[in-house]
């Protein structure tokens, strides 16, 4: 390593860490009679590196680095012209992509990162040994990073079955097991899709044999080892009794050496974070789960929304926990020891109970799939892992273990750094696809908390809206996700979303609606008692077609009263009615009918603002006070339609002449006379 003191010549700068190092061997290739130098405190991985000592360093500069992977944006222009890099060169730049995009889990990663990293391995590099050559030593075991439960499938089962298996989890291979839970082999997704194609249906021709296996009290290393000996992607977990009980497949071993080797974490302590945010109440009762779930020898970790919104800073009175073991007994035994109720759905197991104000929902960790896009999901007992997986954002996809690391945050997916950048991703290319509701939640989430959609996550939902894939989506649950939509404190910047990605076009007919002031309006005093929904349906279908519109209110089960108003607020005539009408009692009879939604909706029209406001404020208001039917009646012997035409004419006259009751009662009287 060469160390100056200063420059005077121009020269290419990196930051002294792996990128910057990665670069630079990179820039070389390149520019090979460039001078380069690597300044800032450099990074201790770089003395793992030979390539390190060809450059020199300035200790006092700053060092600037980028978020993205800039080896991986040079690495594809050294692939563009041509040049074949060293092997110990190619190696450095696996390690440094493979590092630098968390293992292509990082909210950075793009398709560069992915072409440089294949390129890479396009020269025989295997990358589980790369990343086991230049990782530090830990003290990881196997117990550590395994996957458990396993996804198994039975030797007496069909290569069809197994096929199933693996399509509805998406998984891409799957261990053989027999009675007794030895693994007996290993299927993988291709195997069994050669075997469909060549006729084959015995699952015991297609299995690969001997299965490799590890014992979980075993150093992470000897995975490494045994996957590039073997050359297999998956090694089985057993017990003593040789039985299945975890597998770990090469992405996990590699996530977990990244995760030792760069400044990303997969868990942070957040007990000090928990005690300044939660009330002592509701710390407490956290604590009692976790040591409860350690009694019944599970695993309980508070999980979503919860583990969000503490991250924010933000108290939630609704708790998730996912419980690897039984989810519907460990509720059960909570709600017997604080001595309440327990409500249990067997069928998605999961239960609720209830505390001292607090809704705490206890589930099975469980994966999920689905069989057609939009249709409700399928469920199966899992991990936590996978139990995270299955959730529609990163930022939703944390968990804070409660049992023997307690107030330990678990984030495999990036949500801490998500939040930090204030984005909403997906977790993975089909979210959207496989439940378009996301869509919805996506878009009300990146206005609840001011966020943008990850550039990635963007793309997949303006695709998966072209695609019209919130049609095979039921209008009740459409309705369901507008209903959270519209309570939510920034309920217009919601809507705005939903009608710049034309989502209120698509679904309804097409709008440019001021939804600030929508919900200016909304939240006046005479609107108190508004179903803002069904007021928003009807701003917006008051430019449909009426048939359409009806086949609207019908589907998403509005009630028919507001096909009657929506038939009024499209006609010109009744609007030049309430624009100009010819006195204070028409316009009073014109809108007396008219649910409060309907008048929210004249309030926004700018023609009918001015009178609408004038019959919620004042016409409504005037009431008979001193003339009623019984008086008419007893006084004056009419009766039915007599009285009802003689209050109208009473409270017309009052409305129109300001005429005092009594008054207006003798005129009345008088003409008919």
């Amino acid at each position: 390593m060469k160390i100056i003191a200063g420059l005077n010549m121009r020269i290419k700068k990196f930051p002294a860490t792996l990128d910057g190092l990665g670069s630079a061997v990179a820039w070389s290739y390149l520019h090979p009679t460039s001078k380069i130098l690597l300044v800032g405190k450099p990074d201790n991985s770089l003395k793992k590196f030979a390539q390190t000592e060809n450059f020199e360093m300035d200790f006092k500069e700053e060092r600037p680095e980028s978020s993205r992977c800039e080896t991986s944006h040079l690495l594809r222009k050294i692939q563009k012209k041509r040049v074949n890099p060293k092997v110990e060169d190619l190696k450095l730049f696996a390690f440094v992509i493979y590092s630098k995009t968390r293992a292509l889990l990082s909210p950075e990663t793009c398709e560069e990162d992915i072409l440089a990293l294949a390129y890479c391995v396009k020269f025989g590099l295997n990358l589980g040994s790369i990343m086991a050559e230049f990782s530090e030593k830990t003290d990881l075991l196997v117990a550590n990073i395994m996957t458990t439960p396993v996804t198994t499938v039975k030797k007496e089962s069909s290569v069809l079955d197994a096929k199933r298996v693996i399509d509805n989890t998406g998984l891409t291979g799957l261990p053989v097991v027999d009675e007794e839970n030895h693994a007996i082999g290993m299927v993988t997704k291709k195997d069994l899709e050669r075997a469909i194609k060549s006729g084959i249906d015995d699952l015991s021709l297609v299995m690969s044999i001997p299965v490799i296996t590890v014992k979980s009290n075993e150093q992470v290393q000897k995975v490494g080892e045994l996957m590039a000996i073997h050359d297999v992607g998956r090694i089985v977990v057993v017990d003593e009794a040789q039985r299945v009980i975890g597998i770990i497949t090469r992405r996990d071993l590699i996530r977990a050496i990244v995760s030792t080797t760069t400044e990303y974490n997969l868990v942070w302590n957040m007990i000090d974070k928990m005690k300044k945010t939660l009330s002592p109440k509701l710390f407490s009762t956290l604590m009692e789960i976790g040591k409860l779930a350690s009694e019944r020898g599970e695993k309980a970790y508070a999980v979503g929304g919860f583990v969000r919104d503490l991250v924010m800073g933000n108290e939630s009175l609704d708790i998730d926990i996912v419980v690897e073991g039984d989810g519907i007994e460990m509720a059960k035994s909570f709600a017997k020891f604080k001595n309440v109720r327990c409500l249990t759905y067997p069928e998605f197991g999961t239960a609720t109970v209830k505390l001292n104000g607090i809704s705490i929902d206890f589930a099975t960790a469980r994966t999920e799939y689905y069989e057609v896009p939009g249709a409700l999901p399928k469920v199966e007992r899992s991990n936590l892992r996978r139990d995270l997986y299955r959730r529609d954002f990163t930022i939703n996809a944390m968990a804070i273990d409660l049992t023997n690391n307690f107030g330990t945050m678990i984030d495999f997916f990036g949500g801490m750094e998500d939040i930090s950048n204030k984005k909403i991703r997906v977790l993975h290319s089909l979210s959207f696809v496989e439940d378009p509701t996301r869509i919805l939640r996506a878009l009300r989430y990146a206005a609840r908390f001011d966020y943008k959609l990850s550039s990635n996550t963007e793309l997949l939902l303006v695709n998966a809206i072209k695609n019209g894939y919130l049609f095979s989506v039921t209008p009740s649950r459409i309705r369901s996700e507008l209903e959270r939509s519209v309570e939510d404190e920034r309920a217009d910047k919601a809507f705005e979303l939903y009608q710049k990605y034309g989502i209120l076009g698509l679904l309804y007919c097409p709008s440019n609606i001021d939804f600030s002031r929508f919900f200016t309006l909304a939240k006046m005093n005479e609107f108190v008692k508004l179903n803002k929904l069904y007021a928003i349906f009807l701003l917006i279908l008051r430019n449909c077609q009426f048939k359409r519109a009806v086949e609207i209110i019908k589907l998403y089960g509005i009630p028919s009263k507001f096909a009657n108003a929506l038939s009024l607020i499209q006609s010109d005539g009744f609007l030049s009615s309430i624009e100009n009408p010819r006195s204070n009692f028409d316009l009073y009879t014109s809108m007396k009918s008219l649910p409060i939604e309907a008048l929210l909706v004249l309030a926004y029209d700018k023609r009918t603002e001015k009178n609408t406001f004038k019959y919620l404020d004042e016409l409504s208001k005037i009431r008979l006070e001193r003339i009623n039917g019984a008086l008419l009646k007893e006084k004056y012997k009419m009766d039915g339609i007599e009285i009802r035409q003689t209050l109208e004419k009473i409270l017309e006259m009052k409305m129109n002449l300001g005429m005092e009751e009594e008054a207006a009662l003798k005129k009345v009287i008088g003409d008919v006379k």
